[in-house]
């Protein structure tokens, strides 16, 4: 079984629900690779969402059957058995293809990307043109912003473990079944995700922190909590840079802008 191991641990305020930071490992994982709090998370936004999160200071959290991947929280073949021998006993009330979509439709994430600097391939995918940024914050600053967002429902950080799901992987969601979604498919490897995962299968719809919707939740948060760094897209032009430089003074974002060093001439 894949072993679970929390990087922080400090004390919750009281009334406070505390993030936790988890780890989905599979045996022979890289322990090299495990979260710390100087573990550096960039989210890659077009130009819209760069000034809808100025104006709002929010974080979105899609609903996991939104997600284009179809094995977006998929079970293995072994998890499949299990849960229907646990419906054929009683102990749970829904068959394997119900408690499968139960799931995805309460599950919510919101997606960043673990890397010390900044990528171009993830520039090309979720940048979508040169007028992009890219806000970087690191795993201790993401915590601190959740723990005093008030989210009501338990956020857990997870570092992505990639497996083959047809090859009925041994994956560990002994504490709780939403941790299959730290898992996904090797197809998506290069994406070296971070997630943010709030399990509200146990919550009434709607009854939460953020604004509930078809898509996801949203969560309001401190962004100068949050902001490690504000990068703008290499080949980004300069009048929007400018722009962003001054949209950024504009709404009192203490975190340095800086051009992408991919945008440095070679020597």
């Amino acid at each position: 079984m894949a072993k679970e191991e929390d990087s922080i641990d400090t004390p919750a305020e009281p009334g406070v629900v505390e993030p936790r930071i988890v780890e989905a490992r599979m045996a022979g994982s890289n322990v090299g690779e495990r979260l710390r709090q100087d573990t550096v998370l960039w989210r890659y936004l077009d130009a819209a969402k760069l000034f809808d999160f100025f104006e709002n200071s929010t974080l979105f959290f899609c609903r996991a059957d939104h997600f284009r991947d179809k094995f977006e929280g998929a079970f293995t073949p072994t998890l499949r058995d299990q849960i229907s021998a646990a419906h054929a006993r009683g102990e749970i009330d829904y068959n394997y293809e119900e408690f499968k979509r139960r799931m995805r439709e309460s599950v919510f994430i919101n997606c960043w990307h673990r890397n010390q600097d900044d990528s171009a391939a993830m520039w090309a995918l979720y940048g979508k043109s040169d007028c992009a940024v890219a806000l970087t914050t690191t795993v201790g600053q993401l915590s601190d912003t959740l723990r005093v967002a008030h989210t009501e429902h338990e956020a857990w950080i997870a570092r992505v473990e990639y497996v083959k799901h047809w090859s009925d992987p041994k994956l560990d969601i002994s504490q709780d079944y939403a941790r299959v979604f730290a898992y996904k498919t090797k197809a998506y490897e290069y994406e070296k995700e971070v997630r943010v995962i709030i399990d509200r299968t146990r919550a009434v719809a709607g009854n939460g922190a953020g604004k509930q919707h078809e898509e996801g939740i949203v969560i309001r948060i401190d962004g100068t909590r949050l902001l490690r760094s504000i990068v703008i897209a290499p080949d980004a032009p300069p009048w929007f840079e400018n722009l962003v430089r001054q949209s950024a003074r504009r709404y009192g974002i203490k975190a340095p802008v800086r051009r992408s060093k991919l945008a440095t001439d070679p020597i």
